[in-house]
């Protein structure tokens, strides 16, 4: 027979499950006992992911790389199925911020391009360790990667690591002999000159808005959320790790844990106050010029 569990402590393990609970629920939406098999006509209304109205929504058509001398260019690599989203909102904003500096733009749209994202064992040890001829739809990333000055990585956050179709593109088109090789002292980054930066909306990372030290303060005398500098500081590290691993630079994050209720009656003030943040925060990653 089991023992039973003292009612004292089955109190205080629900209790701290409620906690856990309530932290890890969007707030992109109100709350609602709804359901249905289909999704709804106004799913605005009912979603937990953020999603921009349809009167707000940006598209914005990259330039392309173009051969004009002394112009820099950013490849966006993107991974987020839903065009209504914030996340795209975001790259939109950033990519005609770019073009509007005088940029070259790419996009890389991983769900629309119908990127394969599965390392499987016929391609694992070309990928590993650069063993036989290089897959074509990987030869085609490459390319784009190798005439970028500016990689930047795009994605939800969902399970706060790159999502499954971004990690792929990593784990695929960087590989062995491409973005790295075995040199006398280890492996040494062949990237050398680019920098690689991260877009992602999120929800529930200690409500902040930008890169490490940006979250909003909980309490007189903090200068950022311990939450949000903690979550920060993780994701500094794994991109630090992954930027020198190629031999390229880390030029951090812009992270939006601040997002407007879908349903917010200010939320185009809101959207476009988010749009500016976004903006500052390039102008100041990139050094780029008012």
């Amino acid at each position: 027979m089991k023992p039973a569990i003292p009612a004292v402590v089955l109190a205080l393990t629900l209790s701290a499950l409620t906690v856990q609970a309530a932290d890890s629920i969007s707030g992109a939406s109100r709350r609602t006992a709804k359901s249905a098999a289909v999704i709804p006509k106004n799913i605005d209304a009912v979603t937990s992911a953020s999603v921009v109205p349809q009167a707000l929504r940006q598209s914005v058509k990259p330039n392309r790389f173009s051969l004009r001398p002394g112009v820099k260019r950013v490849l966006f690599v993107v991974g987020d199925p839903r065009s209504e989203s914030v996340e795209w909102d975001l790259v939109n904003t950033a990519m005609k911020h770019f073009m509007d500096k005088g940029y070259d733009v790419e996009l890389r749209d991983l769900y629309a391009i119908g990127f394969n994202p599965i390392l499987t064992r016929e391609n694992f040890y070309q990928a590993k360790d650069g063993f036989g001829k290089t897959p074509a739809d990987i030869t085609e990333e490459m390319m784009y990667v190798r005439s970028a000055n500016f990689i930047v990585f795009c994605y939800p956050n969902w399970h706060d690591t790159p999502n499954t179709i971004v990690k792929g593109y990593m784990e695929r088109v960087f590989q062995k002999k491409f973005a790295y090789r075995d040199a006398q002292n280890g492996l040494e980054g062949l990237l050398k000159g680019k920098g690689i930066f991260t877009i992602m909306n999120a929800g529930w990372v200690g409500m902040g808005r930008g890169d490490l030290g940006d979250g909003l303060p909980r309490a007189a005398g903090e200068k950022s959320n311990p939450i949000w500098d903690k979550y920060m500081t993780a994701f500094k590290t794994l991109d630090d790790d992954t930027a020198a691993f190629w031999g390229a630079k880390n030029l951090g994050r812009f992270v939006n844990d601040q997002t407007p209720g879908n349903l917010d009656e200010d939320y185009a003030a809101k959207l476009e106050q988010l749009r500016s943040d976004l903006r500052r925060h390039l102008d100041s990653k990139f050094s780029l010029k008012p």
